[in-house]
């Protein structure tokens, strides 16, 4: 199997099975597609492939709620072809991906609550250097190195 990694749109609401062993699989698919910018302000669809996802275990049940018709996502896995026979009589192929870990973007209209999976949403940065290591040191009128401003120079 290839590693994996493309970013495209979900085609419907995930699915959440459990297997006779009680291990949860979450089935989606997503929408890889190239397009490029025409002269008139329209888009036209140059490639376009849809790849059927699986999510086991933990993470199936953790993504459920969350991989919804229409997100954005990047996803990351083992990429493998496989080859099938239709209930009709004719054949095809599926593109499948053994997902290692999904990132869901929000909406691009702004509106309703972030949808992030792998991605932390973070919270607010400290302010003082006591939180943040690495933060630049703020300027002191007390002087450093024996305590004396007037001069400017190290006492060494």
């Amino acid at each position: 199997m290839a590693d994996i990694k493309f970013t495209g749109n979900v085609g419907k609401d995930a699915e959440l099975r459990f297997l006779p062993s009680g291990r949860a699989v979450l089935n989606f698919s997503v929408a890889d597609s190239k397009s490029k910018k025409l002269d008139s302000g329209e888009w036209e669809t140059l490639a376009e492939q849809w790849l059927d996802c699986a999510i086991w275990g933990e993470l199936a049940e953790f993504y459920a709620e969350k991989i919804r018709r229409g997100a954005r996502v990047t996803v990351y896995g083992d990429f493998m072809s496989r080859k099938y026979e239709a209930k009709d009589g004719s054949k095809g192929t599926s593109l499948d991906v053994n997902v290692k870990g999904v990132e869901i973007y929000p909406p691009k209209n702004g509106g309703g609550s972030s949808q992030s999976g792998n991605r932390s949403n973070g919270g607010s940065v400290g302010s003082s250097a006591q939180e943040d290591p690495w933060a630049t040191p703020g300027v002191s009128n007390a002087g450093g190195w024996g305590n004396s401003p007037a001069t400017g120079e190290p006492p060494f």
